[in-house]
């Protein structure tokens, strides 16, 4: 295990037992901002409540489930040369919801109720899934559940991908059904009741969410807060309140937590905004333009076509930033002449996921180069070595924290790790995402 001057750098696989809190007194959290916390760090509520170990689970586990989460993602984003991306002032998105992907152990979590009375649950929350839904969620203890039917109008609207069964005892209820890639399924009807956004106070009397009757596999947390553009996902249905607004800031370590911030508010001066880009054919998810990427002082050499097309799209449940082979090629091929210009040898990697990794130190840590994503009007992100280096504590090393594709045409995934410690700003109604540095710790 690292010394705690380490632990603050890197997405570590053990995790300090102490909790550290952004807000330690809630009277000091600002309206409208909830708590997140990674799901098996130590300021999650299992943790807290000492009903689970706060060990996380192997880096080559975590990795794995990554991997399977991304190769969910991009069996939606089945690219081809026609796609097209639109400006989302003029592109209507409210069309069409798909059934979540597969949540992977690096995701981040918050605390809601559901119900009548109150029914807590911890949700992941997971910009690339529609639907929200909880395993957590008891139907008929809540005094205010109404279960939507085939036959309303409601149903086809919010889930095209439905069937007509029955739910317990009521016949003819929209159903969904999600089988991911690990072997997790479950099913269920469409539900609504009142969600109570426990540390805001606000309430939503019928909010649409999925109420599971059966679920088979390993799930996380309780299950999902849908906040992708879906007409059935919080963000467009929490509009009258939040405007389709939210922001949120990833930690720098699994034990401390950030926030969830939702609705419109001032900005600091130094926020910077590109544009959302509204793809018809993929409605559900935030795509961005990357102009350039630069390692250190160097801009690599990359073609603009290369790094915009298909397409990419920026989430919150993805651990690594998945780039284009030869986009990564290029910037791995950087960044180890940069590192190795000071005697830095790269190790073999225990596992098969990184292919550049180096013994850890804090050495290392002074001379590892910044690496920043230039996006669409001229938006620098700068990622220090908490977003670009991932630690294998299992072997005191640590690796370049991007991977390529596996596969040519695929999309690139702009994941949580590079966006460690930024304020990541949504304005979905006013089409633009932006950037505050040092958001939290």
């Amino acid at each position: 295990m690292k010394s705690l001057a380490l632990e603050n750098h890197f997405e570590t696989v053990k995790t300090s037992s102490e909790c550290k809190r952004l807000f330690t007194d809630p009277t000091e959290r600002p309206k409208s901002t909830l708590e997140i916390f990674h799901i098996y760090g130590p300021c999650s509520p299992a943790a807290v409540a000492g009903t689970t170990p706060v060990n996380m689970p192997s880096a080559q586990y975590i990795l794995h489930r990554d991997r399977q989460r991304v190769e969910s993602l991009q069996s939606r984003l089945k690219s081809n040369s026609t796609t097209k991306k639109y400006d989302s002032r003029f592109q209507d998105t409210k069309e069409v919801a798909y059934l979540p992907v597969l949540s992977s152990t690096g995701s981040y979590a918050i605390s809601i109720s559901l119900g009548t009375p109150q029914q807590v649950q911890t949700l992941i929350f997971d910009t690339a899934s529609d639907i929200t839904w909880s395993t957590g969620f008891h139907p008929y203890a809540s005094t205010s559940l109404k279960i939507i039917s085939c036959d309303d109008p409601l149903c086809p609207w919010l889930l095209p991908h439905h069937t007509c069964e029955k739910f317990y005892n009521i016949e003819n209820t929209c159903y969904y059904q999600i089988r991911y890639d690990s072997g997790l399924y479950t099913k269920g009807a469409l539900c609504m009741d009142i969600l109570n956004i426990t540390q805001t106070g606000d309430e939503f009397p019928n909010f649409p969410f999925g109420c599971p009757i059966e679920v088979q596999g390993q799930i996380l947390a309780e299950g999902i807060l849908g906040l992708s553009r879906a007409p059935i996902a919080f963000v467009t249905q929490t509009e009258p309140t939040y405007k389709r607004v939210f922001s949120y800031c990833f930690p720098s370590s699994t034990s401390l937590t950030g926030f969830l911030k939702l609705g419109p508010r001032d900005y600091p001066n130094n926020i910077k905004f590109t544009h959302l880009i509204a793809n018809p054919d993929y409605p559900s998810f935030y795509f961005i333009d990357i102009i350039s990427i630069r390692v250190g002082h160097i801009e690599l050499s990359i073609e603009e076509f290369d790094l915009m097309f298909p397409g990419n799209i920026i989430d919150t449940g993805t651990v690594i930033t998945h780039l284009p082979m030869n986009i990564y090629t290029t910037m791995r091929n950087e960044f180890q002449k940069q590192i190795n210009s000071f005697g830095y040898q790269i190790v073999q990697n225990p596992n098969d996921f990184f292919d550049t990794c180096y013994h850890n130190s804090i050495h290392l840590i002074n001379i590892v180069p910044t690496i920043t994503f230039t996006f669409e009007g001229g938006v620098d992100v700068d990622m220090d070595d908490s977003a670009t280096l991932y630690a294998l504590d299992e072997w005191n090393i640590v690796c370049l924290a991007f991977v390529g594709n596996s596969e040519a045409g695929q999309f690139t995934i702009f994941g949580n790790t590079q966006q460690k410690k930024l304020e990541v700003v949504y304005d979905v109604e006013g089409g633009i995402l932006g950037f505050i540095p040092d958001g939290c710790l």
